[in-house]
């Protein structure tokens, strides 16, 4: 027999475990609560587990409740037009929603540190030059140069800086100067030295010295990231055309340098302890000197003489057009227009072409078929019958010896194409596409068939904004360049591009250098030789979609992100990437905007 207290705790243990039951049991009640919104976008297309009513672990105190994350705070300067971004050292997860919260935020990699390059530049300084005319024409050349200047140093990764005789006279040994009588080729010198001291570690180059060579070259990587602290490097046969130091290497040459000053020294460098310095040979830089211009550019030299204003306009075209023609000597397997899908994406890839005829080109020069001072074997671009090769190849190639330009279309554009429909609907979307069509048709080639398509996308983010990456390619979004069949690239984008290549991009001319006729934009033609008409009327009316607010169009476009949700990843990350390289040069160019060169 049962004693009568286990009978009791028998009866309790049996009226909870009922009680359980019919609570875990119970059905869900199909009801919306109050003020709380439903799915929106792509994420109300995705299947999702029904709600469970409160459980026994929901009842727990608050510190014992799975932590949750509120999304990363945002950045300065991470916003342009409709691109977002958070700058963070995850961006090779497969969706950059994991780590924002929000679904049109891109996680990109964090920006690479410039380290700045500075030059030295008096607009008053002319020894040779006694009336103001003069003096005027040639500060309007000099700031030819310094643009220049700046644009190519840019392109290659630095923060090019412009020093002017203020920043000299903050530095503590200027009243010292000051008090010596120095000859103005001398005291500019002294200023340029002083100048950089103030600022501190970093490049003090002439703006006549340019980098020319790949982005990826031995030489350019290792000033870009910094040299040995311990030495002053300089170059062979440069005569002070670039320096690389660290603060206290620059302040104790400064410091021996000012102690041996006197009215009867005839350069400051050489007052500078010569064990300070360690000495590289230039490979990959190219000083336009005055001795260099006459040995190399006899022509040029003899228009210097006749009026030098106009002479260093023409010195700066000239390095323009080595910039340009270095380019196009780095791939010898010429260009790379990307284009998957050939039968439907001709108009899609059109501006891009556009671009590539435009880079081929040989750019105007006052010594046609001449090279750099660092590189006398060059090709030039006049000197070859058959000019930089453009391919059109449906998948992306990993090679250092051809450069690839790429254009991203969003989903419902390349649906619209693949369809040949601008009344796409969902049915179709879901029943007749395959999912990531375009990512997948890019890497088949590098990464195969069977590869999912988180893994494709985390790849070609790193062939987008990788340590190689700069140095190789180009990356668009089809809905950021012209919709119109025969429209121009806009002169803001081209300028744009500019500051990755380091060098002027033609707008008009011709291909083929040798061609007879008058020089016409190449920007105004069609490059493709067949008819592309119904395929900019698609890309148009998908663009209407794709930034309508119409309920309708917002459908059909989520209904295309979340099926496709891969591609709307890279073209998300893609367009983020170029809206911040936008944003980082403009920050730059208003913080430098009072000196000279700085005006595009």
């Amino acid at each position: 027999m049962i004693p009568h207290r286990s009978t009791g705790l028998l009866a309790i243990i049996v009226f909870v475990g009922l009680l359980l039951y019919i609570f875990s049991s119970s059905p869900v009640p199909d009801v919306v609560v109050e003020g709380e919104e439903s799915a929106s976008g792509p994420a109300k297309y995705i299947t999702l587990p029904q709600p469970k009513l409160p459980s026994l672990s929901d009842l727990h105190l608050p510190s014992f409740r799975a932590p949750s994350h509120e999304p990363p705070p945002e950045e300065t300067n991470s916003t342009s037009g409709e691109s977002k971004w958070f700058s963070n050292w995850e961006w090779l997860n497969p969706f950059s929603s994991a780590i924002t919260l929000d679904e049109d935020r891109s996680v990109l990699p964090p920006l690479r540190d410039r380290r700045p390059i500075y030059t030295y530049y008096n607009p008053k300084y002319n020894p040779k030059k006694h009336s103001s005319k003069e003096l005027k024409d040639d500060q309007s050349a000099d700031a030819e140069l310094l643009l220049a200047w700046r644009r190519a140093w840019f392109a290659q990764g630095f923060r090019p800086i412009v020093l002017t005789p203020g920043d000299a006279m903050k530095n503590p040994h200027y009243e010292i100067v000051q008090k010596l009588t120095l000859s103005p080729e001398l005291e500019n010198e002294v200023f340029r030295w002083l100048a950089w001291g103030h600022m501190g570690a970093g490049l003090l180059a002439d703006f006549e010295c340019f980098p020319m060579g790949r982005y990826d070259d031995g030489l350019l990587h290792t000033l870009r990231y910094g040299t040995e602290p311990e030495f002053i490097i300089r170059f062979d046969n440069f005569q002070g055309g670039l320096y690389s130091a660290e603060r206290h290497r620059i302040d104790e040459a400064i410091d021996g340098a000012v102690k041996k000053l006197d009215d009867k020294s005839t350069s400051f460098a050489e007052l500078v302890n010569p064990e300070l310095f360690k000495v590289m040979q230039p490979s990959s830089l190219a000083y336009y000197k005055h001795s260099t211009i006459g040995s190399h550019y006899a022509t040029l030299q003899e228009k210097m003489s006749h009026n030098p204003s106009n002479g260093r306009v023409l010195l700066a075209q000239l390095i323009n057009s080595h910039l340009h023609n270095t380019f196009q000597n780095s791939f010898p397997a010429g260009l790379a227009v990307l284009k998957p899908f050939p039968k439907q994406t001709t108009a899609l890839v059109e501006p891009a072409l556009r671009l590539a005829k435009a880079l081929t080109q040989c750019p105007d020069s006052p010594v046609p078929d001449s090279c750099p001072p660092n590189l006398p074997d060059c090709r030039p671009c006049g000197s070859s019958k058959q000019p930089m090769v453009i391919s059109q190849p449906p998948t992306y190639k990993k090679t250092n010896f051809l450069f690839t330009i790429g254009t991203l279309p969003h989903p419902y554009t390349l649906i619209s194409l693949q369809k040949s429909s601008d009344e796409v609907t969902t049915r179709q979307i879901r029943r007749e596409t395959e999912r990531d069509a375009w990512l997948t048709d890019v890497t088949k080639d590098d990464l195969g068939t069977d590869m999912g398509s988180s893994y494709r996308g985390m790849a070609f983010k790193q062939v987008v904004a990788g340590d190689q990456a700069i140095a190789t390619s180009l990356w668009m979004t089809v809905e950021s360049l012209p919709a119109e069949a025969g429209q121009s690239l806009p002169s803001e984008l081209l300028d744009e591009f500019e500051w990755q290549f380091g060098f002027k991009i033609p707008r008009v001319g011709t291909i083929d250098p040798n061609a007879p006729g008058d020089k016409e934009s190449v920007q105004s033609k069609t490059p493709s030789e067949q008819g592309v008409g119904r395929e900019y009327e698609l890309i148009q009316k998908a663009r209407a979609v794709i930034n309508s607010e119409e309920p309708d169009a917002v459908s059909k476009r989520d209904v295309a992100e979340a099926w496709n949700l891969a591609d709307t990843e890279v073209w998300r990350f893609v367009k983020a990437y170029r809206a911040r390289f936008f944003v980082e040069r403009k920050r730059w160019e208003e913080e430098e905007r009072e000196f000279a060169g700085s005006k595009p």
